[in-house]
């Protein structure tokens, strides 16, 4: 018989332990203009959620940094791990005490506020995450793994070696320090083996298998050094389960099992008593399929995700995917949910989130009720049914958008789409009047995705059939819906039905937001189908069909532009989260117009360049 998992919740709730998972209180949305987070940790409550992350920072960037051109730094912008806040004997003084001191206060300000409405505070970790360089100038023999992507910076990180005694003391101070300021925190998340966070000798580290000196010697067997990294990272997490529960005995640890590959099995079996387990969308597929029976076995909680909302273009409703969304994960018997939820202050009608409320209060909820009441709310017994309508529009939009297209999720800011030319041949435009978006480009200057959107990091990610086929579904299935929306919405405002409703007009703005993001998304397939169709092509008459594919995509792609600028000149709507501190890696800033009106420039002056990849890029060097 396997072990219950005691989870102090309310059994009336359809999802036991429902938290957000979204960067708007960990990570650079925090920034985002008109985000009210005191609004919305009340707006979580008020939906249902019983859990709550709150570790972001209170300073408007990370301490980390690094050597001119490396953006690497930015990772370090959310889920930061516990010595942002609070210090150790080990690494006392490596950080400010003034950038402490923010992020500590920061931390407790939104732990009251989730104290107030009733929500359980926790945090979402990168970790063990990397120390600065000066650190390993005195400790050097601490050193543990490489931990960053050599394609996606210049400067080494490095975690420390979890195998030695003083630095598990240096994690054990840590929590017994952060729970001491904020003793009502009830969980901590930990995701690894990404921005700056690793375990020594996982197979999944972007570097390769590495670590210290501590852990195993050489000439060990893959088998040997699989059993032994899995059992540093269980150390690891019962480090940090242990000195919870020291504190809160109903403290929980929530393990992201997505990093990690062939240590997943050991690891799994070594979970439970208080240790829970998800995968979040990583890795999933039958050779996982056991996991759920390993994990009841061992007493561990299965956390899942549902994805309900799009941070590219918050507020872009399509409830009916959502409602399928929530009601199969609650026939699957999956009662441990993360899930993001657009903050009302961003997206005051958001019918996605009105969806998840209904839900998890009465898991029996109609679908059409729930559309009926919040139409009805916002539009009126008159034109409700308008509403809703085009809701179902929209829904049919995104659920139709083909999977599988690169940079179409959070990766979409790190690669400057939105801002960046889609021309023939990008590296045609000098490094300087590159540099106002390559700034903040996740890429080294040798990575090839500077120059090939269909690549980056050395993968390749779609066929040129593959592309066009993505293209074509996108033209036939959804934009015709968004256009369709904006179409009636263009009518009906012109004779008055619609044009003094607050809720249309906000939808007519999201919608052509969304609209150019698709399109956006469209041309990147037309590209990678234009220039690589045409890099490949063998005949004089094959080069001309995606000479014209790549011609066809660059005009789409200015008059997208146009539209998108002409739109940020125009809509008091927030329609991207654009930060009130600064443009970083992942958040454009209030120059966002700015930087759509250069892209113009520069399409405009390159539209007929001859279709070009140099595939020799990732030998450059950089100029001096």
């Amino acid at each position: 018989m396997g072990r219950k998992a005691a989870v102090r919740v309310s059994d009336e709730k359809a999802f036991l332990w429902l938290r957000n998972l979204s960067d708007f209180l960990v990570g650079s949305l925090r920034t985002a203009r008109k985000f009210d987070p005191e609004d919305y940790v009340k707006q979580l409550a008020d939906q249902g959620f019983t859990h709550v992350t709150i570790n972001g920072l209170g300073t408007d960037h990370p301490f980390e940094s690094g050597p001119p051109g490396d953006v690497y730094f930015w990772f370090y912008d959310y889920s930061p791990d516990l010595d942002q806040f609070v210090e150790s004997t080990l690494i006392r003084g490596f950080y400010p005490k003034e950038y402490l001191r923010k992020n500590l206060e920061s931390l407790k300000r939104t732990a009251a506020l989730a104290r107030k409405n009733g929500l359980i505070p926790g945090l979402h970790m990168n970790s063990p995450r990397s120390m600065p360089e000066a650190f390993w100038k005195r400790y050097p023999y601490l050193r543990g793994a490489r931990v960053d992507h050599p394609r996606e910076s210049f400067l080494p990180r490095y975690t420390l070696a979890m195998a030695h005694p003083v630095v598990q003391q240096h994690y054990r101070e840590l929590v017994r320090t952060i729970l001491n300021e904020v003793p009502d925190i009830g969980f901590i998340h930990v995701w690894t083996n990404d921005s700056g966070a690793g375990f020594e000798f996982t197979s999944s580290l972007y570097a390769g298998r590495n670590g210290g000196p501590y852990l195993i010697r050489e000439w060990k067997s893959d088998k040997e050094i699989e059993q032994k990294a899995s059992e540093n990272v269980l150390t690891y997490y019962r480090l940090l389960r242990d000195e919870g529960r020291a504190r809160n005995p109903d403290f929980r640890l929530v393990c992201d099992l997505g990093p990690f590959y062939k240590e997943r099995p050991s690891i799994v079996r070594g979970l439970g008593q208080g240790i829970d387990a998800g995968s979040f969308g990583y890795f999933e597929g039958p050779v996982w399929r056991n996991e759920e029976r390993v994990l009841r076995r061992v007493g561990a909680l299965n956390h899942r995700k549902i994805d309900i909302a799009d941070n590219n273009i918050p507020g872009i409703p399509f409830p009916g995917l959502v409602y399928e969304r929530l009601t199969a994960a609650l026939r699957r018997g999956e009662r441990w949910m993360l899930t993001a939820t657009t903050p009302r202050s961003i997206a005051p009608y958001d019918v996605n989130g009105e969806v998840l409320k209904a839900v998890q209060k009465d898991q029996k909820a109609r679908l059409e009720r729930i559309l009926r009441d919040a139409a009805i709310r916002w539009a009126g017994l008159d034109r409700w049914q308008a509403l809703v309508g085009f809701w179902k529009l929209t829904d049919r939009a995104v659920r139709s958008y083909p999977a599988g297209i690169p940079y179409s999720t959070f990766g979409f800011p790190w690669f400057r789409l939105w801002v960046r030319p889609f021309v023939p041949n990008i590296d045609a435009i000098s490094e300087a009047d590159r540099a106002y978006y390559e700034r903040y480009l996740i890429a080294t200057f040798n990575n090839p995705t500077r120059v090939d959107l269909n690549n980056d990091m050395m993968w390749n990610f779609l066929t040129v059939a593959e592309a066009a086929r993505k293209k074509r579904i996108i033209d036939t299935k959804v934009l015709p819906p968004l256009e369709t929306i904006l179409r009636t919405l263009g009518n009906t405002a012109k004779d008055g039905r619609m044009e003094s409703s607050a809720v249309f007009r906000d939808l007519e703005v999201r919608i052509k937001a969304a609209h150019a993001f698709y399109t956006t998304m469209r041309n990147v397939t037309a590209w990678i189908e234009g220039v690589h169709g045409y890099r490949k092509a063998k005949s004089l008459r094959e080069k001309e069909k995606y000479r014209q594919v790549t011609r066809d995509m660059v005009e789409r792609e200015i008059g997208n532009t146009r539209n998108l600028l002409e739109l940020w000149r125009t809509s008091t709507v927030e329609f991207i989260p654009i930060s009130k501190t600064g443009e970083s890696l992942h958040i454009y800033g209030t120059n966002f117009g700015e930087l759509l009106g250069k892209k113009l420039e520069l399409m405009e002056a390159h539209r007929n360049d001859e279709p070009f990849i140099d595939p020799g890029y990732m030998w450059r060097m950089p100029k001096q």
